[in-house]
């Protein structure tokens, strides 16, 4: 026994040795040290299982493994099992990762053709869904897909003006036309008396005066193929086309619901449930105006104004503190 600093070792080379294990095999090791000490350093075994937050029980094979194997008997062990005899073979595993690849299906899928497969085969051998996963999970096909999926580039048309983002939305029950370049993310909206069709295009002359190159909607009747007074719309403010999303697939305008989501919330925080549309485009403006100018977008790493038109409004602070009244709390 040799104590250096205050602990006890069984040999001198321990005491370098000691500071390469992990916190928990240090204390293991200075608490069988006491307990096999003399006194004064000698504590009961009670005290010792104490000290590593063991049971006795514990503590006495903790003892007899460090007596067995030395430092290393301090370490947990591997709980792996030694043998696994139900464990896929190679060949079951060469057969899955093939399906998978060929297919790209899910676990499910897989065992599934591996199980018609079997039984055409004449035997009776299953290949469960779990067991498929957990082939996919160990060779880390699961875990590349998710990778691609990650590597998943976000889509933007190339400059301001490129597309333009078209759509109607509600609030309190009052229609609302908004508009956003896809570009730059610069937003428009305006609320509507009504959703008819010219009243619709009227709006879109409003907010976005200029000619673009391409517009993007979706299917409603006011946007749709046949609709004749969309088609003229077209024909005096497009330089290409008028582009329809996929049915069912929303994310299409992803960016345009952002956007959305966003002005009905502010809306909704000043508003209530009130329907007056003077109100409305009143703080609809406001919000714009923090929005085009004022607020920061990851994606693009400005504001979108800036990339629109490579200008942004410096009152817009000014302008939105007033609107919301807090002259008082902020700084103008």
């Amino acid at each position: 026994m040799i104590v250096s600093r205050g602990e006890i070792y069984f040999e001198r080379e321990h005491i370098g040795m000691i500071k390469e294990l992990p916190k928990y095999a240090r204390n293991r090791y200075f608490a069988i040290t006491r307990t096999l000490a003399a006194k004064p350093f000698k504590i009961t075994r009670t005290e010792a299982a104490n000290m590593i937050k063991k049971s006795l029980r514990q503590l006495y094979r903790i003892i007899s493994r460090f007596k067995q194997e030395g430092l290393a008997g301090l370490l947990y062990r591997s709980r792996r099992p030694r043998r696994s005899p139900n464990k896929t073979s190679s060949e079951d595993e060469k057969i899955i990762l093939q399906v998978r690849e060929a297919s790209g299906f899910g676990p499910d899928g897989v065992a599934t053709l591996i199980r018609e497969s079997n039984k055409r085969k004449g035997t009776s051998k299953k290949v469960h869904s779990s067991t498929v996963y957990n082939v996919l999970v160990r060779t880390q096909e699961i875990e590349k897909e998710k990778r691609i999926q990650n590597d998943w580039k976000f889509f933007e048309w190339g400059h301001p003006r490129r597309l333009i983002q078209g759509d109607l939305t509600k609030f309190n029950g009052v229609p609302i036309l908004t508009m956003e370049d896809d570009h730059s993310r610069k937003g428009w909206a305006v609320s509507l008396p009504d959703q008819r069709d010219v009243t619709v295009v009227n709006g879109m002359k409003k907010l976005v005066n200029d000619r673009y190159d391409n517009l993007l909607t979706d299917n409603g009747s006011q946007f749709s193929r046949k609709n004749s007074v969309m088609r003229k719309y077209c024909e005096g403010h497009l330089n290409e086309k008028h582009i329809w999303t996929s049915v069912h697939h929303p994310q299409t305008m992803g960016k345009l619901s952002a956007y959305q989501k966003a002005l009905k919330r502010f809306l909704r925080h000043r508003l209530g449930c009130s329907r007056n549309r003077a109100k409305i485009d009143h703080w609809i403006s406001v919000f714009n105006g923090w929005y085009n100018n004022g607020k920061y977008h990851l994606s693009i790493r400005t504001v979108p104004e800036e990339r629109y038109s490579g200008r942004v409004d410096d009152n817009w602070y000014l302008k939105l503190v007033k609107a919301l009244k807090l002259e008082s709390v902020l700084t103008i």
